[in-house]
């Protein structure tokens, strides 16, 4: 076995070691369940009941909707939210990659749609869906 190998397998060896003694055993055994019992599950299923969208599942649910939307030719996404938090910006710009998300300046810039949760879609935009809170617009 080669020097390089070896390092590999020790450096992994401490870092399961690590992992595995820095929590209690029922919140490894509660994790390796629900890793069990959700690895069938569709991924968007599984991200929904992750820690990355616990601050607000319905917005995750609102924006995966909107990532099955988004119509052809849309080159950028302009978030608006009623609470403007960091957290929605950064779910909304993993979700919708590789198309870039920033919050919504006014006028919203050509081949962009329009994001828009808890608050009124743009004027004059053409609304694509509403639900969960939000609508998804675009350009007239």
């Amino acid at each position: 076995m080669s020097g390089r190998r070896l390092v590999v397998l020790a450096a992994s060896a401490v870092l399961l070691a690590i992992f595995l003694l820095s929590e209690p055993p029922r919140v490894l055994a509660r994790r390796a369940a629900f890793l069990a019992a959700s690895a069938s599950r569709p991924l968007p299923d599984r991200r929904l009941g992750g820690s990355g969208t616990a601050f607000d599942r319905p917005f995750f649910q609102f924006v995966e909707g909107a990532r099955r939307l988004l119509p052809a030719g849309v080159e950028a996404v302009s978030l608006e939210t009623s609470r403007g938090a960091d957290e929605e910006l950064y779910l909304a710009s993993y979700q919708l990659a590789p198309l870039p998300v920033v919050r919504s300046p006014r006028p919203i810039p050509p081949r962009s749609a329009a994001l828009t949760y808890g608050v009124s879609p743009p004027a004059g935009w053409r609304v694509v869906a509403r639900w969960g809170g939000g609508a998804l617009s675009v350009p007239p």
